[in-house]
């Protein structure tokens, strides 16, 4: 009896088809392909749209765009703006967001590859941002890193709003500067090299992922007192460096570390409306237990899903899951 001959292997596309689809190879690879070209086929139709609305080259804004598109879509209108251009200071000028110009680090493996190659960031955090801050508010960006949320900030309080963006990292800090001024924002956007913490410091040893260039200026000064992983910077708390009332504050892993919600006691009580954004990360919080009950405390206690809305959440969830973005406020988000 004649043996059958052995199996075709499966190609690579059929791989790719099988896994995006769910389907099996014996069940329905041919079915698979049909299917991702038509998912294909229908995204380049939609950036086709609208790019016929906004534009090739620009979105009108980040919130229209959000608006008018679904997910899928608005991150397909958004890659299909892409560009890069390598620099000679180590730095990549790339657009973000369909629309702003941004320089980042070439040897960043953390964020600027996603800025990169898709042109955004944490899309749940963006959407809900764009329906949650409003014309003429003020808005704190604590450790701002290259400025993609304080960019994005600055166009949803436009110029009767005002953002101040923190960012101790010096060579960051740079950067965050010149992004600030390349895109006409620095008239809106404040910028301050400090970092937020629980008390004052005139000096304040800190980690750092990135040192910048040889040649960057006062570089020497800058890393004078640390060694090649840490820099030197001012401390400072919320509630002294400003007096006034704020919106919104988005508070990172790192500045919640730091102790920035011991040093902005005074600016929740004076800030009736406040909304807090919170990337909480257990494992960066002394007690983490102890933060959410004092949170809590304060406001209900949300996170922000992929979907960019915020649904309720209870401690032993938020200390299950480890890392999540939380939303705190007395009101209701939108």
């Amino acid at each position: 009896m004649q043996t059958p001959p052995p199996p075709r292997p499966i190609g690579f596309f059929r791989k790719l088809a099988n896994k995006v689809t769910g389907t099996s190879s014996s069940e329905g690879g041919t079915q698979g392909l049909f299917h991702l070209r038509s998912e294909v086929a229908r995204l380049q139709a939609s950036v086709t749209q609208l790019n016929s609305a906004f534009g090739r080259r620009d979105v009108a804004s980040v919130k229209a765009l959000l608006e008018s598109a679904q997910r899928s879509d608005f991150e397909a209108a958004v890659r299909d703006r892409i560009h890069t251009v390598p620099l000679p200071d180590g730095t990549v000028l790339c657009r973000v967001l369909g629309r702003y110009k941004m320089y980042v680090d070439a040897a960043d493996t953390t964020l600027a590859p996603h800025l990169m190659l898709e042109g955004f960031w944490q899309y749940w955090v963006t959407a809900f941002l764009c329906r949650n801050l409003d014309q003429g508010e003020t808005a704190y960006d604590l450790e701002a890193g290259y400025g993609y949320y304080a960019l994005l900030l600055s166009e949803l309080v436009g110029p009767e709003g005002r953002v101040v963006a923190l960012e101790c990292n010096p060579w960051l800090f740079q950067l965050l500067s010149r992004n600030m001024a390349l895109n006409g924002r620095d008239s809106i956007v404040v910028t301050h090299r400090i970092v937020a913490s629980s008390k004052a410091a005139a000096a304040k040893e800190l980690p750092v992922i990135l040192a910048g260039p040889s040649t960057s200026t006062n570089q020497a000064a800058q890393f004078r007192r640390g060694s090649a992983t840490s820099c030197i910077a001012p401390a400072m708390t919320l509630d002294g460096l400003e007096s006034g009332s704020a919106d919104l504050v988005l508070v990172s892993a790192f500045a919640l570390e730091q102790g920035a919600l011991q040093g902005m006691q005074g600016l929740m009580d004076r800030s009736p409306s406040l909304r807090i954004i919170l990337e909480f990360v257990a494992d960066r919080c002394p007690d983490p237990r102890d933060t959410l009950e004092s949170l809590a405390a304060r406001f209900p206690l949300r996170f922000i899903d992929v979907d960019g809305r915020a649904k309720p959440i209870n401690i032993e969830r938020i200390l299950e899951v480890g890392h999540l973005s939380l939303f705190l406020s007395r009101n209701e988000p939108h």
